[in-house]
């Protein structure tokens, strides 16, 4: 039985670099991306108002195996969000109230987990961002197979460590990390597009004004 370390990044992005994304909302970030890269949203947050914005650091879990996720923590930095393909198995949790205890510790910037997490009361007490697809008081397994590091689908979402992950009340959007100068530029020009929208929706202009639709046609 053994758990495979792949090879993680040894540069990550700086402040500098993430600063231009913190404006960056997940639908922004979907709809820059021709609506791809959203986790499934049966993936949601334990509770409202998480704005998570870090680059991922990957684990594959066999069914309810919590090895790969403590191996993972103890190489966690600062920023990292752990996305955690877990199966999307709901029957035992492989993240609990002290695994969070130890990732606030870190420095991480959230959790994402594909499968299950117990200790949600627990958790939403603590600050950081907690997105799983299940919730369930069963406890997990020690099968010790497993990855850290290395590509993964979690929600539906091909994920490499270091893409960059945005989370909120929407959900989860992946930006893959080649492809950030180019999305970036996307979102950018969206939140100009849609902030125009918004002052002609404050001066009075319809949503057929503003789109410039066509006109409808009587009914037959």
């Amino acid at each position: 039985m053994t758990v495979y370390l792949h090879a993680l990044p040894k540069r990550r992005l700086g402040a500098k670099a993430l600063t231009p994304w913190a404006g960056v909302r997940s639908p922004i970030a979907t709809d820059a991306q021709n609506k791809l890269n959203a986790l499934d949203a049966a993936i949601r947050p334990i509770k409202t108002g998480y704005t998570m914005l870090g680059q991922a650091l990957t684990v594959r879990a066999m069914a309810g195996d919590i090895t790969p996720l403590l191996h993972a923590l103890s190489l966690a930095r600062a920023g990292d969000v752990l996305m955690v393909d877990a199966g999307g198995y709901a029957d035992n949790a492989v993240l609990g109230g002290n695994m969070c205890n130890e990732a606030v510790r870190q420095g991480m910037a959230g959790l994402v987990i594909d499968g299950a997490i117990r200790d949600v009361a627990e958790i939403r007490d603590m600050d950081i961002p907690c997105f799983t697809r299940a919730v369930t008081p069963a406890g997990p397994n020690f099968s010790q197979i497993g990855d850290v590091g290395g590509p993964i689908s979690c929600g539906g979402v091909q994920v490499k460590t270091g893409d960059l992950v945005i989370g909120d009340d929407d959900g989860i959007t992946v930006v893959p990390k080649a492809r950030l100068a180019a999305v970036l530029a996307v979102c950018q020009e969206t939140l100009k597009a849609e902030a125009e929208w918004d002052r002609r929706i404050n001066a009075g202009d319809s949503f057929a004004e503003i789109l410039d639709l066509p006109p409808m046609e009587p009914a037959p």
